[in-house]
């Protein structure tokens, strides 16, 4: 109420002494002082609103500011997605050149070496459980009996398996301590003193020495199995990295023929040739100790193990025979920012990783799914089951080098389709056809005695279930165990990955003489069973990884490992070609010439 009011009020009130006036005044002054509360009530309320929207203001601005740079962000993704879309062309246009072509050579004679002791101890079983007899009488005085026999050669195949177990193991350390050259390198020690262990093992007329250097050869090619696809993986294209994955297994299967072919009576099969024969695995030792020091280390763990860019820049333009290297040590460092978290990482860690789980579940599997498919068996017994089947010694011999020429000729026929069909098809392929093999080879078992001509069947059933298994499960396993993880969790998974392989390795091959004669000529059966069941899994959680970066795989599981997301993986191939439809004409131009130089 304003003081002039006021006074007016007092003046009339002392004014006037009427009584009723006088209330009348009181009554007006109350409401005049109510209602200048509230007229200050209202100011205040009015202030309160002014501030609001002064801070309403304020936070439209700071949205508008936002908007603004969610739009900046959209657009720099956007640029990142194209720039992205453009380099992965680039790595799809690279070709095979000379230079890479020999370090793959090079490298590759590790698993040349892993396959030449797979199968070199079948064909002279019978000359070396001769030349235990013969040891064991002159030393003891009395003849080995039979079970004890065929125990201690057992133990020749399976201690093979028990070497590869700890070299698997260890391949993980051996990789991150010495690099992938360097590990293998290394490695060729124990190849070259394996192999002369083996050679004078009846000079000295000791099959302990024999036994001591097919576990020294286990560590070898235990070590070769961990070390040869991880180093293969991460010089090879983008483009090529499947095709050259499956020269692994060419490797195998060229030293596998290999020593079938030398373990015929007419060559070294023979009661003096047989040590030669297996000491001759020093020669793969010798020759990749003399080749591979030319080659580079491997760029991948330069630049992200050992944050080495200028070699690893060096190391790519020997390999890819081009100073334009960019791309690949963007995608390398693309790789290293996807998998910081785990840059240094432990087995235990590795396990304990709930994003690495699932990918370390199916590299396991996939390992299992080549060991228990039951082509072990065959490699190690080949010769006894043929025989068993109804063959001549002789004609098993034979039909034991048919499997490893069909190794070889599928293996072959393979390259070209890992990376056109993709991994994962050509593993199912392969399961299928060795499921279906392995059921034909379990009835002409049954009933060779009743028809004849059975006993061909079962040597034609061996050869297409050998031909399957060439097609996917010999070399896909090795390859994407390697692919499924990134620079940092890579040694460890490869160590788990082949540990596990090896040690179905060994129970294959100690377990296949027993459950052959309990199960007879239901042998096959419970690899069926497998097979079937490899299948299954296979199509419902293995994701394709054809033409995937490393990044662009670990994003896979790191953003959600349900069925949804392999389902989408497995069209990625439509992808790649709706890629491949977007390129320029010149980049088609590039494409084919990379394609006609390959």
């Amino acid at each position: 109420m304003s003081m002039n009011l006021s006074a007016k009020l007092d003046e009339l009130q002392r004014g006037d002494r009427h009584l009723e006036t006088t209330v009348a005044l009181c009554e007006i002054r109350t409401q005049l002082q109510e209602l200048t509360k509230s007229v200050e009530s209202c100011q205040s309320e009015v202030s309160e609103v002014k501030r609001d929207m002064v801070a309403i203001k304020h936070e439209l601005d700071t949205v508008q500011q936002v908007k603004e740079e969610i739009e900046e962000l959209r657009e720099y993704v956007d640029r990142l997605e194209e720039h992205t879309h453009r380099r992965k062309l680039r790595l799809l246009e690279q070709g095979l050149t000379a230079f890479l072509s020999y370090a793959i050579f090079a490298a590759v004679l590790g698993m040349l070496q892993f396959g030449y002791n797979t199968g070199v101890i079948n064909a002279p079983q019978g000359n070396i459980e001769y030349f235990m007899k013969d040891v064991y009488k002159s030393r003891y005085g009395q003849d080995l009996p039979d079970d004890l026999v065929k125990t201690f050669y057992s133990v020749v195949v399976s201690i093979f398996a028990i070497g590869g177990m700890l070299g698997g193991f260890g391949g993980g350390m051996v990789a991150n301590k010495f690099g992938r050259k360097g590990g293998l390198l290394l490695n060729n020690i124990l190849g070259i003193t394996g192999g002369c262990l083996m050679w004078c093992t009846k000079l000295a007329s000791s099959y302990e020495m024999l036994f001591f250097g097919r576990f020294i050869m286990g560590v070898n090619c235990g070590l070769n199995t961990s070390l040869v696809p991880m180093y293969i993986s991460e010089i090879s294209p983008l483009n090529l990295r499947g095709g050259l994955g499956t020269v692994n297994q060419l490797a195998v299967t060229v030293g596998l023929l290999v020593s079938q072919v030398l373990g015929i009576e007419q060559i070294l099969g023979t009661n003096e040739g047989w040590p030669l024969l297996l000491g001759l695995a020093v020669v793969p030792a010798l020759l990749q100790l003399l080749l591979l020091p030319i080659c580079p280390e491997s760029p991948r763990y330069l630049l992200i193990t050992k944050q080495w860019e200028e070699e690893a820049r060096r190391a790519l333009r020997r390999l890819r025979a081009s100073n334009q290297v960019e791309e690949d040590i963007e995608e390398m460092r693309a790789e290293e920012r996807a998998q910081q978290s785990e840059s240094s990482i432990s087995m235990l860690e590795l396990i304990c990783s709930p994003t690495l789980r699932t990918p370390l579940i199916i590299g396991i599997v996939m390992q299992l799914s080549q060991q228990l498919s039951g082509i072990n068996a065959v490699f190690y017994y080949s010769t006894d089951l043929f025989e068993s089947s109804g063959l001549t010694p002789e004609s098993a011999k034979f039909a034991t080098i048919g499997i490893g020429c069909i190794m070889v000729i599928m293996t072959l026929i393979s390259i070209p389709l890992m990376d056109r069909m993709g991994r994962r098809t050509l593993h199912l392929y392969g399961l299928g056809g060795m499921f279906i093999f392995s059921i034909f080879i379990t009835i002409s078992f049954l009933i060779k005695e009743m028809i004849d001509w059975m006993s061909y069947l079962s040597v034609v059933s061996t050869l297409c279930f050998v031909k399957f298994f060439a097609m996917g499960p010999g070399s896909i396993p090795w390859m994407i165990t390697a692919e499924l993880f990134s620079q940092g969790p890579r040694p460890a998974a490869m160590s788990i990955a082949v540990l596990v392989n090896w040690i179905a390795n060994f129970l294959v091959g100690i377990v296949f003489p027993s459950m052959k004669s309990a199960l007879e000529n239901y042998t096959f059966l419970p690899f069926s069973v497998f097979l079937a069941l490899f299948w299954i899994f296979t199509y419902k959680k293995v994701p394709e990884t054809k033409n995937k970066t490393f990044e662009e795989i670990l994003a896979l599981f790191r953003h959600g490992n349900g069925r949804a997301s392999f389902r989408d993986s497995r069209l990625y191939g439509e992808s790649t070609a709706q890629l491949s439809k977007e390129k320029s004409p010149s980049e088609e131009d590039n494409a084919s010439t990379s394609n006609t130089n390959l």
